[in-house]
């Protein structure tokens, strides 16, 4: 008895001192053995393999925090690369034309903890200057390409109270804070200047549970050292959300937001705008040409999103956008209706979505320094003119996961000039095409 006692406590002190380098399984058939020989009791195996995981657990623990700086428990790492070929045709004001190009776009972002309350962080991207595109056209006999900050921020989460709400504060340059669609925000812009975001907790009305939210700001568009007239885009958003079919996980977002780009119209030193596409109304003048219009804009967008229909499991959606220029006194809506049916994001091997939307912007609807650069606008002569207004048309596009954060697409433009363009001298009176071919990586 005294010699089986004393094999069991070597055997006990060799899986403790060895447990980090066992696997669970082989460190259980070793238990099973002693259990089988009656050195040790169907109990005492159980307390001396978990007292073994403890210890290995403990040991693992210590390990990495030895390998692994604590700093990087504060710091995240993100980014994603994209390359697309892109192919262009449609009449233009001479010969047919075509065009065919490969493009990379490629973004690197880290974002670090600075304590309880505040995250600051950075990205970078390729694309150049222009805030509507970051993507880099394959050319110039393998020349590299410029990585430019994109994104640099203060961001303020202050902890009040969950039945209040959430809320945050933005400072710098940041990815867009708006609920948004592509008539009026292309998805590359990130704003700078000041934003607010406000959530607040879940409540019910009926058996319908909602939540309510805002985003305002003021930011930047330009700023002159011998003016007091800088042109800046002041705005205010509210809207809701609602799970409207509980069972289906189907919900409904509906948000109404005002926007006053001010000291924009008539301004002398914002002659011929950074990146606009030139389709606005404009006032001629020998220092260059300005906005005729000012821009008010009221925007409201809904949208409706479900993983299934009755017992089917079927995701689908339907979205629009509908934008009115108070400060224009024509040619000043703006409108956009879609659906999708698939997945409402696609991320993962065989997941697919499969999209479509008709879009149709008026020449002084919105700013033509905002809108989707892929979409294209037409100038008061008829020139197609990539993100800007007075254009109207279809995109469609199909995407499936190849893998795990590996997404294959498809896209496709049809945009033309809008009736009132039409029959004007040098007119661009047929449509302009974009096929795109993606595959998206992200990490």
């Amino acid at each position: 008895m005294k010699k089986a006692i004393l094999k069991a406590m070597a055997v006990v002190s060799f899986l403790l001192v060895t447990a980090p380098a066992l696997y669970a399984s082989e460190m259980q058939i070793l238990v099973d053995k002693l259990v089988e020989k009656g050195i040790l009791t169907t109990y005492e195996g159980q307390i001396l393999v978990s007292q073994a995981k403890e210890e290995a657990a403990k040991e693992m623990a210590e390990t990495k925090k030895t390998i692994v700086p604590a700093w990087t428990d504060n710091v995240k790492i993100k980014g994603d690369v994209r390359f697309r070929t892109q192919t262009e045709w449609g009449k233009g004001l001479g010969p047919a034309h075509q065009r065919t190009r490969q493009r990379v776009r490629a973004r690197l972002g880290v974002e670090g903890k600075v304590n309880e309350q505040v995250k600051a962080g950075i990205l970078a991207a390729t694309g150049g200057s222009d805030p509507r595109s970051t993507n880099q056209t394959l050319d110039d006999n393998f020349e590299t390409y410029d990585f430019r900050l994109d994104q640099y921020y203060i961001n303020w989460k202050p902890e009040i109270p969950k039945e209040i709400g959430k809320t945050g504060l933005w400072l710098g340059k940041f990815k867009n804070p708006m609920t948004k669609s592509p008539i009026l925000w292309d998805g590359d812009i990130n704003p700078g200047g000041i934003a607010l975001q406000y959530g607040s907790p879940k409540f019910e009305i009926g058996d319908i549970p909602f939540s309510i939210y805002s985003n305002g700001g003021m930011f930047w568009l330009d700023e002159f050292g011998t003016s007091q007239r800088d042109p800046l885009l002041w705005t205010i958003q509210g809207g809701f959300k609602a799970d409207v079919v509980k069972d289906w996980g189907a919900t409904v977002d509906v948000s109404a937001a005002y926007y006053d780009f001010a000291n924009t119209q008539n301004n002398r030193n914002y002659v011929n705008a950074p990146f606009s596409a030139g389709t606005n109304t404009l006032w001629g003048g020998a220092l260059g040409n300005t906005y005729r219009y000012d821009f008010n804009l009221i925007d409201v967008l809904f949208k409706y999103d479900s993983k299934q229909i009755g017992d089917l499991k079927f995701g689908h959606g339907v979205f629009g956008d509908f934008i009115w220029n108070a400060g224009a006194s024509k040619n000043n809506f703006a409108w956009q209706l879609g659906g999708y049916i698939g997945e409402k994001k696609v991320s993962e091997p065989g997941q697919w979505q499969l999209k479509g939307e008709y879009r149709s912007i008026m020449r002084d609807a919105v700013p033509d320094f905002l809108p989707d650069s892929d979409f294209y606008g037409f100038t008061a002569q008829g020139t197609p003119s990539g993100g800007g207004t007075g254009g109207e048309g279809f995109v469609g596009s199909f995407k499936y996961g190849l893998m795990k954060n590996l997404v294959a697409g498809v896209n496709y433009y049809y945009s033309q000039p809008m009736s009132i363009n039409k029959g004007l001298t040098n007119s661009y009176d047929e449509p302009y095409n974009i096929l795109m071919f993606d595959i998206e990586t992200k990490f």
